[in-house]
């Protein structure tokens, strides 16, 4: 069994974009070439330890947050083989050792094996400890890899979960976006690396992580001590152990598809009851339905997660980096400007029970379910992106940036939200229906025109505000800056009420249509007019692109079998 599971991991991954297939073989390959040269071109054996401590740990975290990053590329969820005849238990063993053929678990491995370095630089007898310790260290790596990706399809059904995953996400996006400043700071200190090490304090942080104990060990074996080496092998040993236990729960398909009894009411559900918060009206329910919505539904709570702890790694990377500290108090103007970027898909995230408010739609229906939404999105990214600022404000003393946020804030949170709302009716994309969901990257489509429009959409129609506040800033000091606020409200309510209201205007005789695209993916009222119209037949014609590459993948690879028979069978 597990060699059919290998087959069909490394069809899958033929299957993936070429480019990107290459592109992961030369770095990889590069990544490797520098892992060695950190631990040969090391000033002495104490120097060369901190170098390949901090490699290590490098390696480790980008293999926890490898199959995330690449949406899983390759991966065999348990969910595909719920249906079969096979022992969860073996089914499951049976997934986790067909994660560990492939290039990147190779590179990975050669990656370990730069331990040998340190053993032949030191001790060469310390081999008989290195070799195995690189192997357990390897084969934890993989399963905490593995674990990681399953665990987030798996934790998406509670709220700690969706929590760590938010973290994950933000970290992800917020290192893409400002990663750079760390990057930067750390290829400074490079030369200081190799040539004087760690301090002790970060040589100790570093000594007790996992990726570490296999370094660990080979030291260990150099100074005699041969009980800590073996105990230290033996720590692995049990680790890995374990964690292929947790490995046979988490891997194994889910047979109540991926629902469970509540046993107590939703914290998101007090909020909003007792004493009325909200008014009696039509807007007043869609907000409230929508503020409940996205804070009980795991796939809208990752993208809100996702978007404040964006910014906050953005804040921090700033802020660590000395140099670009400066930056740091905009952070906040982040988690305002993920609006645009959360709320692209809102009413393809709502899958078909878009249904519900077709058969409920009179007068006035339309205008309160585009404006609720709208403010639902203010209100739960506009309040985490103020307090941000006003805190990494007061913790840099960049006092100059009270203005920036004040003018930005309004500005962002009132032109995304209205971008999000316009883009997710016109250009919407079903994706994976909410009931049917399952893993942490079903709840969307193809969204990379969407995406695309919402990001540089909403960075033009802030460029007043940022002009504004450039010239504040650079022509009339001190005062200048704070008139940049009034340009920001103006903005951002146009925004909010332009773009709310094409939304409206579109919805209002469009709504059946958009749910025919949502429950059948098609479009039988044929496109809008105008301009909408046309982003309305790109949307659809991405998708129809999408579905018709994927049958011809699929006829294609019936072709390729077929012709394999008859090659086999002649």
């Amino acid at each position: 069994m597990v060699g059919i599971l290998i087959s069909m991991k490394f069809a899958m991954l033929r299957h993936s974009p070429v480019g990107m297939r290459l592109a992961g073989w030369v770095l990889g390959a590069g990544l490797v070439l520098i892992t060695w040269a950190g631990g040969l071109f090391a000033a002495d054996a104490a120097v060369r330890s901190d170098v390949l401590m901090v490699i290590f740990a490098c390696w480790f975290a980008g293999a926890a947050l490898g199959p995330v990053t690449m949406s899983g590329a390759g991966v065999l969820r348990a969910e595909y083989f719920t249906l079969l005849p096979i022992a969860r238990r073996r089914l499951a063993l049976g997934l986790l050792a067909a994660v560990f053929p492939g290039i990147a678990s190779a590179y990975l491995l050669l990656a370990g094996l730069a331990i040998l370095t340190q053993a032949f630089a030191i001790a060469p007898a310390t081999v008989v400890v290195a070799v195995p310790a690189a192997l357990l260290g390897w084969a934890l790596t993989i399963i905490v890899s593995r674990l990681i990706y399953a665990a987030l399809g798996s934790a998406m059904r509670t709220w700690l979960g969706v929590e760590i995953a938010g973290i994950q996400f933000g970290f992800l996006i917020g290192g893409l976006l400002a990663g750079w400043m760390v990057i930067v700071q750390a290829f400074r200190t490079i030369p200081e690396l190799i040539r004087y090490g760690l301090s002790d304090q970060l040589g100790a942080v570093l000594a007790w992580l996992p990726s570490s104990w296999p370094l660990n060990a080979v030291q260990a074996a150099a100074a005699g001590d041969w009980a800590a080496a073996f105990g230290w092998l033996g720590l692995l040993v049990v680790i890995t152990a374990g964690l292929l236990g947790l490995a046979v729960v988490l891997l194994r398909p889910r047979l109540d598809g991926g629902t469970a009894r509540r046993i107590r009411r939703p914290l998101g559900s007090r909020v909003l009851t007792g004493r009325r918060l909200l008014p009696a009206t039509e807007l007043g329910a869609v907000l409230g339905k929508e503020l409940r919505q996205w804070w009980r539904d795991p796939w809208r709570k990752l993208e809100w997660r996702s978007g404040i702890y964006t910014g906050l790694v953005i804040g921090l990377f700033a802020y660590l980096s000395g140099s670009y500290q400066l930056a740091a108090p905009l952070s906040g103007l982040m988690i305002a400007f993920m609006i645009c970027l959360s709320g692209c898909n809102l009413y393809g995230q709502d899958g078909s029970a878009a249904w519900l408010t077709v058969v409920g739609q009179r007068q006035g229906t339309v205008r309160a379910d585009v404006r609720g939404r709208q403010l639902a999105m203010i209100i739960l990214f506009g309040a985490p992106a103020l307090i941000v600022s006003v805190l990494l404000i007061m913790l840099t003393g960049e006092h100059w940036a009270w203005p920036a946020v004040f003018a930005g804030l309004p500005a962002l949170t009132g032109v995304a939200s209205g971008l999000a709302i316009l883009i997710s009716a016109v250009a919407v994309s079903p994706g994976v229906d909410p009931r049917r969901r399952v893993g942490p990257n079903d709840a969307g489509g193809d969204l990379t025109l969407q995406a695309n429009l919402a990001i540089w959409l909403t960075v033009l129609l802030i460029t007043p505000t940022a002009g504004a506040l450039v010239v504040g800033y650079l022509a009339l000091p001190p005062w200048g800056p704070w008139l940049a606020i009034v340009v920001g409200m103006i903005s951002g309510w146009l925004g909010y009420w332009l773009l709310g209201r094409m939304t409206i205007s579109y919805l209002t005789d469009r709504l059946p249509t958009l749910f025919t695209r949502i429950r059948y993916g098609r479009n039988d009222d044929g496109a809008a007019t105008g301009l909408l119209g046309s982003l309305e037949s790109s949307a659809q014609k991405a998708e129809e692109d999408a579905r018709a590459a994927k049958e011809k993948e699929k006829a294609d690879r019936a072709k390729k079998r077929q012709s394999e028979l008859t090659r086999s069978s002649g």
